[in-house]
């Protein structure tokens, strides 16, 4: 079968990675599979897996090319699909290629990764995207939640549940990257430097628990529209002796092998795959108690789930994990099983039995 797997760009992020371990996954099926990303002007974050045909198209947003130039966008994106010659389409989080899957007629299924319940679209795009999601084979969310939201409010898109997986870290000798120190222990924290990340959170937990832990310091890995801010909060809270801010890095799990916590913040997720490398490297992880977080995390067995927006409740319990190794080392060997929890194979099998089934019913 020939499968194209459809992403903006593979310009780093969750849902960029976990598209590569679907392709990745699916050719290992013997199926013959296409990545084609949207935006050219974004390099590679991630690598294309042995096997994967990459092909690229160039397209502005359409409210950047208006409605003409929609028309063109369309167009164009018609034809760099139609090279692809797919049996099946998965788009993630693309939703105008499905209009070019129904030129074609060729079924796609639809995956999103983020909190449905919090997107929100002008009433044009509503219209849109109501349209072509009801003629989706499958539409794949994060969570049961969104499943049952959607259920509600759009019963023809079809929700089904499909958990992000989490992989077993390679068992090589990963060197201590150069900004961790040894002389100093780590709560880390990675995503991109946005709002809906909510660092602003951590980093006022953070300026209650540091004054107690002269030989922690917080690291925060990333990279985005709200790094200068964040960094001047940093200096306003007058913790920036004790915060490090990194770019983001290829080899994060080198990050995991000397980090000591995981510490999320965000307002909203999906099913956050930092978390699941982190936990997958015994990592024990501290986070608001959102969609995603609070599957992953067994509160109280290889983590703490915090009640939302409340950072003196984070500062608590990441400090009481900071302080009891022994705790640390019990949540670490249980966060291991993330891996089991979550595997990669239920996580290809799924999207398999999907493009099949969309497949026989074309």
């Amino acid at each position: 079968m020939r499968i194209t797997c459809v992403i903006g760009t593979l310009g780093g992020g969750g849902a960029e990675r976990v598209m590569t371990y679907l392709s990745g996954g699916l050719v290992l099926c013997g199926h013959a599979v296409t990545l084609l990303t949207l935006d050219d002007s974004v390099p590679d974050f991630y690598d294309v897996p042995e096997g994967v045909t990459r092909a690229r198209v160039n397209l502005p947003t359409f409210k950047k090319a208006g409605f003409l130039g929609g028309v063109v966008r369309l167009w164009k994106m018609t034809c760099a699909l139609r090279q692809t010659r797919p049996d099946v389409v998965i788009s993630f989080m693309t939703v105008s290629v499905l209009a070019a899957c129904l030129l074609l007629r060729t079924p796609y299924i639809y995956a999103d990764h983020l909190d449905v319940r919090y997107l929100t679209y002008s009433r044009k795009w509503q219209i849109l995207r109501n349209f072509l999601l009801a003629r989706a084979h499958a539409v794949t969310v994060l969570s049961e939640r969104d499943r049952k939201f959607i259920t509600r409010s759009h019963p023809k898109w079809k929700p089904q549940v499909i958990y992000n997986p989490a992989l077993p870290i390679k068992q090589c000798f990963l060197p201590r990257p150069e900004f961790m120190p040894a002389r100093y222990q780590y709560v880390v924290a990675v995503g991109r430097l946005a709002h809906q990340k909510g660092f602003d959170r951590l980093l006022k937990a953070w300026r209650r628990v540091c004054s107690g832990f002269s030989n922690w310091k917080l690291l925060i890995i990333g990279t985005g529209p709200e790094e200068n801010n964040l960094k001047s909060l940093a200096d306003t809270l007058d913790i920036q002796h004790c915060v490090q801010f990194v770019p983001p890095v290829k080899e994060v799990n080198a990050v995991y092998r000397h980090a000591q916590v995981y510490a999320m913040s965000s307002r909203a997720e999906g099913f956050p795959m930092v978390l699941l490398e982190a936990m997958a490297a015994g990592v024990p992880a501290v986070s608001f108690s959102c969609t995603g977080p609070d599957v992953i995390i067994r509160d109280g067995v290889d983590g703490f789930l915090v009640t939302p927006d409340n950072t003196d409740e984070l500062a608590e319990k990441l400090a009481e994990l900071m302080t009891n190794e022994p705790l640390r080392a019990q949540f670490a060997k249980n966060a291991r099983q993330v891996i089991k929890r979550f595997s990669l194979k239920d996580y290809i099998d799924a999207y398999e039995n999907l493009c099949l089934n969309a497949r026989k019913s074309a």
